[in-house]
């Protein structure tokens, strides 16, 4: 994903799991943080929970990214304070229309 992303002429960066995303995202206060939902130590919703009650984090542009994506499950990643919910498996053609219109 960070290749991919790159690519399209972003900077990325990753973290191994949602607890490393977090201290990451501190660190270098990104502008979008795209988190897969199904992640070890700290799961997606966790993670975008934390984000938002981070003072310096709260403003991040969220997007879940998840194998599931029922309403309900759009719903969840919502309440837990996602921006966008996309589906996996993610085009590349999907990937750049999300980051091109976050980015303008």
């Amino acid at each position: 994903m960070c290749e991919l992303i790159s690519f399209l002429g972003h900077r990325a960066e990753s973290a191994l799991n949602g607890k490393d995303g977090i201290l990451k995202a501190k660190e270098l206060h990104p502008d979008v943080i795209i988190c897969d939902i199904g992640l070890p130590v700290m799961n997606g919703y966790e993670v975008a929970k934390n984000i938002r009650n981070e003072n310096d984090l709260k403003n991040i542009y969220l997007i879940a990214l998840s194998g599931y994506a029922q309403q309900e499950d759009v719903e969840r990643s919502r309440k837990a304070g996602f921006n966008r919910h996309l589906a996996k498996p993610l085009s590349m053609e999907t990937l750049k229309a999300n980051l091109d219109e976050i980015s303008s």
